[in-house]
């Protein structure tokens, strides 16, 4: 039976190119973005390219429900999307710091929150958090960012636990 992948954020770098490698390999892939982009990716019945907001719980929803309707099922879900921010602390407007977070951080979690039932029914499934090299060492003016990212390093070590007797991973 091939697998399939859900991937938040492919319209380019690691989501695109994440795609690209489970689809090579055989993999069914729903690949999600703000603004689809029909030319991102070369047409194959084994794609499903939808329109998605990660700060949105019935785009959530919705994505995946079409990416199930499309595939049957979704066994691994990469939490790719994101925004970067380079700025110093005191000139990033908390709009600004606030979006960061909505997207990095919550969103990551609302799509851990919609999926995990269904993995949990089926005892089975894998969840995939990118963060950044950013959590690694301090860097100048990537503060915000950072704490977006730190955030979810935290929160997987701890969902991991959580998840590990339902065979989820």
């Amino acid at each position: 039976m091939t697998r399939t992948v859900l991937i938040t954020g492919t319209s380019s770098g690691y989501g695109k190119a994440m795609a690209d490698l489970f689809h090579r390999h055989g993999w069914n892939v729903v690949a999600t973005m703000r603004r689809p982009d029909a030319g991102v990716f070369a047409p194959s019945p084994r794609l499903a390219v939808l329109p998605f907001d990660v700060t949105d719980t019935k785009s959530i929803d919705k994505a995946i429900d079409q990416g199930i309707a499309a595939f049957g099922t979704i066994d691994v879900l990469v939490n790719n999307a994101g925004i970067g921010l380079a700025s110093i602390v005191e000139a990033t407007p908390d709009r600004v710091v606030r979006e960061i977070f909505e997207t990095n951080t919550f969103g990551t979690m609302a799509m851990c929150q919609a999926i995990i039932p269904r993995f949990r029914e089926r005892g089975t499934g894998t969840i995939v958090n990118v963060t950044s090299s950013a959590t690694l060492a301090p860097f100048a003016l990537v503060a915000a960012y950072t704490a977006s990212k730190t955030a979810i390093e935290g929160f997987t070590a701890s969902l991991a636990l959580e998840l590990a007797a339902f065979g989820v991973r």
